[in-house]
């Protein structure tokens, strides 16, 4: 960190924090607030606020052309709408560290679909990631009796959505968005608030009722997530274009760190029979996603040097 040391150090701070926090509050926002409007409320809020910061530094001229446009549709109703919607709808019923670390394993599926769909090489520390991280979710999901009666629906649903992020990752690059990173999600999340917003209005309650009977503690988590998942974004597009990529993905080890420590400290949430098993493996799973072939290049040199 050569240059801004002061907004490198405050951008990783953001993208920890706040991305490691977001399970939390979506948990918390859902208890007291319908799935559909904390969707509408934080993807409308996020898009909005992307979408002026790219106006006020000129990204939108010239306005991007409808393939573009069309193509952040579609990803975002993989990504946000399929990923982060089925797991909002999960969280109704599934402790926030539990989708955390699920969402976590996204890496892993990646690896997995990438030489299925599009033909890629599957390295010998990816093949060491991915055994790592299905045992390590396996283990965290089990309840001690039955793996199988582990997969209540909740589980299911998260980890449905979970498969639709990691799809639309894989696939991502393919689709002619726009070349501004800004742009191409505040155009995926308005999108999806605006469905949401809409299949709101027509299966209810009302905003007004939905408003009534939130907690406060619901609201303030709909508007953390909103503006300051908003920030988190602009922070990560920032270290992406000025940190290495090894140090900027180092956030995927982080989060779930956190997620967990926010979940049973300050939610009370119940932790899984083996959690104390299943959480070590899936980090060495994701450090070897991460971080394993720089790994075996770094021991292949040494052994060649006979150090």
């Amino acid at each position: 960190m050569k240059r801004q040391p002061a907004l490198a150090i405050t951008s990783y701070l953001t993208i920890y924090l706040v991305w490691g926090s977001t399970y939390f509050f979506i948990r918390q926002a859902v208890l007291t607030i319908p799935p559909l409007w904390v969707l509408a409320a934080r993807w409308v809020i996020g898009g909005a606020l992307l979408l002026g910061f790219a106006a006020a530094r000129g990204a939108l001229k010239p306005l991007p052309s409808p393939r573009a446009v069309l193509s952040s549709v579609v990803l975002g109703s993989l990504l946000i709408l399929g990923g982060n919607g089925l797991i909002t709808v999960a969280e109704q019923h599934l402790d926030s560290y539990l989708a955390a670390l699920l969402a976590s394993s996204t890496p892993i599926l990646v690896a997995v679909i990438d030489p299925l769909l599009l033909g890629k090489r599957l390295t010998f520390s990816r093949v060491l990631g991915v055994a790592f991280g299905f045992v390590g979710v396996a283990v965290l999901l089990y309840n001690g009796h039955s793996l199988a009666g582990s997969l209540n629906p909740s589980v299911l649903i998260g980890l449905a959505g979970v498969v639709s992020w990691s799809l639309a990752t894989s696939l991502g690059h393919r689709f002619p968005v726009s070349g501004d990173n800004t742009v191409n999600s505040g155009i995926q999340m308005l999108f999806v608030g605006l469905v949401s917003l809409a299949a709101g209005l027509v299966t209810g309650p009302s905003p007004s009722t939905a408003v009534a009977h939130a907690s406060t503690l619901s609201l303030v988590s709909v508007v953390y997530l909103g503006v300051l998942g908003s920030l988190a974004f602009a922070a990560y597009t920032w270290l992406v274009q000025a940190e290495p990529a090894e140090r900027v993905v180092s956030y995927a080890l982080v989060n779930p760190l956190i997620a967990l420590f926010l979940g049973l400290a300050l939610a009370a949430e119940t932790p899984t029979p083996y959690l104390g098993v299943g959480v070590p493996v899936i980090l060495v799973g994701l450090g070897f996603m991460l971080y394993g072939e720089r790994l075996f290049a770094w021991l292949r040199g040494r052994a060649r040097s006979g150090g």
